[in-house]
């Protein structure tokens, strides 16, 4: 009996995951133990703070200089043996899958000149081909983009952002000697649970029944806005002599609302060419009752629209919550981070023997 059952689970993974994968969605992870233990269950992975602390066991990662040198030694460590997992997936696509995306250190997020050099360092303590740098300033793509370092421009959360962010992307890769990796990520959640919150304290019937259609809105429009981006020809140009067109991934894709379905910000953005971030709880949910039935992007952006219109008439300042996504986004990340340097300082502390 217990094998029948392990059957039917391993059926269920497969057939949700292959109901994602067959509309052309890719499927990454932000935890590299999955990785590392099951490449096909993921096809690329987002490396933050939470995922290196579990590398501080080894006493050994902890060795270095100081306790910034000590973080980007388990931090590219931690890189190398997920990178290493995904490397087939990285052949087999052609580069556009089987990336490692590494986190620079976010307390440089408007710092470009440090963000650039502490992300060559992060790529070249890595070594890895797979592996590029999740960057939270668009400047520093470009420049890194230009001398050939793979790199993912984080928080790309409204259709503004995304114009700005391509274009910066294409001057990078203009510039460039060869194609590296350039994504482009659009944070799902957080447009949800700031909006939702302006919403409350609007507090109207009207303003309650436009809670939890702030965040699809916005991801569908952000998804048209790169759709349109990559039509110009400056983009055709350079397409034409073989750079591969950026690819959108969807992060932040676990709900926060306990009343909101657990894989809707996964079954409603599946569009082909894409990719999606799995936490652990959202790969469990999707695994287990998610409802993959194609392409739920296309065909939506008039609803979309009106959506994010009707958001606007009723007095959320949209510009407003994507500043302040971005600036909680980088505060937390900080804040991740300044975790993983205590717990090394503690390790570092502790007597050997």
């Amino acid at each position: 009996m217990p094998r029948r059952a392990d059957a039917r689970r391993r059926q269920i993974v497969t057939d949700n995951l292959r109901r994602l994968v067959d509309a052309g969605l890719s499927v990454w992870r932000d935890d590299p133990a999955a990785v590392a233990a099951d490449p096909p269950a993921g096809t690329g992975l987002v490396l933050g703070a939470d995922a290196v602390r579990a590398a501080l066991a080894d006493p050994a990662a902890t060795e270095g200089d100081d306790g910034d040198d000590a973080v980007r030694r388990i931090t590219t460590a931690v890189a190398r043996r997920a990178a290493d997992a995904l490397l087939p997936a990285y052949h087999a696509a052609g580069g556009r899958d089987g990336l490692v995306s590494v986190e620079v250190d976010p307390r440089l997020a408007d710092d470009v000149d440090g963000a650039v050099a502490e992300a060559r360092r992060v790529v070249d303590l890595a070594d890895r081909p797979n592996v590029v740098v999740r960057v939270f300033a668009a400047e520093a793509a470009r420049e890194l983009l230009a001398g050939g370092i793979g790199v993912e421009v984080a928080l790309v959360s409204a259709p503004e952002l995304m114009r700005a962010a391509l274009d910066t992307v294409r001057e990078g890769l203009d510039a460039a000697e060869g194609f590296p990796p350039a994504l482009v990520s659009v944070p799902v959640a957080d447009v949800d649970t700031e909006v939702d919150k302006r919403l409350w304290a609007i507090g109207t019937d009207d303003s309650a029944r436009l809670r939890g259609t702030a965040a699809l809105a916005t991801a569908r429009m952000t998804y048209a806005a790169y759709e349109n981006a990559l039509r110009a020809p400056a983009w055709g140009r350079l397409t034409a002599s073989g750079a591969p067109k950026p690819r959108l991934v969807w992060t932040a894709t676990q709900v926060r609302d306990p009343y909101y379905l657990e894989t809707r910000y996964v079954d409603e953005l599946v569009v082909s060419g894409a990719a999606t971030v799995l936490s652990p709880a959202t790969w469990r949910a999707v695994v287990e009752y998610g409802e993959p039935r194609g392409d739920t992007v296309h065909g939506t952006y008039e609803e979309a629209r009106q959506a994010l219109d009707r958001l606007t008439d009723i007095g959320v300042d949209l510009p407003d919550v994507h500043r302040v996504i971005r600036a909680r986004s980088v505060a937390r990340s900080v804040a991740g981070w300044q975790r993983v340097r205590d717990a090394v300082a503690a390790t570092r502390r502790q007597p050997v023997g």
